[in-house]
């Protein structure tokens, strides 16, 4: 479960994210929306701490998974990291574009198992052929540039699983996609929500419907409603909006 109360988060003395809080209980899935530059992206990586000494991230509560991790060492923010997966927006900006995708493969998996070279380029195939994923051994050897948008973001998709995340954070995962594409990455979350929790940043109201709550943010600040509720009342949208001042 998240447990959230009162995060902020500034940049010098900015204050970028004001006062939020979650409560997000066990087997539940999150849909994240607003306008751009409300703080959806800056809210994803808070909770995985994802900032540099510039930036000062605290709550009065910050809790995933019973740990905190603005307060884990190196080696445990590593760990925690590996339960908790974040994909960037921008899929084929977000790889390093001079190392090929084996690289990549062997870095994270490196970093977050104990596997062997062996066993990590299995775990790999493994992870890729559930996504779709063919011609295995040439997308091993190949590079970012190499892959259309849509193969991009099942690649981001087969990097995050590979090291058994228990939460999944998406940032506009089916943005830019075309119609058949988006549906085939809508279609691998659904299954994808039987072994693991989904955060979702998103305009899309496909992928809202996959979700139990919705934070819904503005200018730095946000609330936390029922998914449903809003989905099926208009009058609970207008409700929200309204309690939201939006």
């Amino acid at each position: 479960m998240i447990c959230l109360e009162k995060l902020n988060l500034s940049y010098e003395n900015t204050r970028l994210l004001r006062d939020i809080s979650l409560n997000l209980q066990e087997g539940k899935h999150l849909a994240i929306m607003g306008e751009s530059g409300s703080g959806k992206s800056l809210f994803a990586r808070a909770l995985i701490a994802l900032f540099s000494q510039n930036y000062r991230l605290e709550a009065k509560q910050f809790l995933i998974n019973e740990k905190n991790p603005t307060k884990l060492k190196k080696k445990a923010l590593q760990e925690f990291r590996s339960e908790v997966a974040l994909i960037f927006q921008d899929a084929q900006n977000s790889f390093y574009p001079y190392l090929n995708l084996g690289d990549l493969f062997h870095i994270v998996l490196k970093t977050h198992t104990n596997l062997n070279a062996k066993e990590r380029k299995y775990r790999a195939f493994e992870c890729m052929q559930m996504l779709g994923l063919k011609d295995l051994e040439l997308l091993w050897h190949s590079f970012a540039y190499q892959f259309s948008t849509g193969m991009a973001r099942r690649i981001q998709l087969a990097l995050a699983l590979s090291s058994s995340p228990k939460y999944l954070i998406c940032d506009e995962l089916t943005a830019s996609l075309d119609k058949e594409n988006e549906q085939k990455l809508i279609a691998l979350l659904k299954n994808l929500q039987k072994s693991l929790k989904l955060i979702l940043i998103t305009h899309d109201f496909n992928l809202l419907s996959l979700c139990d709550e919705l934070l819904l943010f503005k200018k730095g600040s946000a609330k936390q409603f029922k998914v449903q509720e809003f989905l099926n009342s208009q009058n609970a949208r207008l409700k929200a909006y309204k309690e939201f001042n939006v």
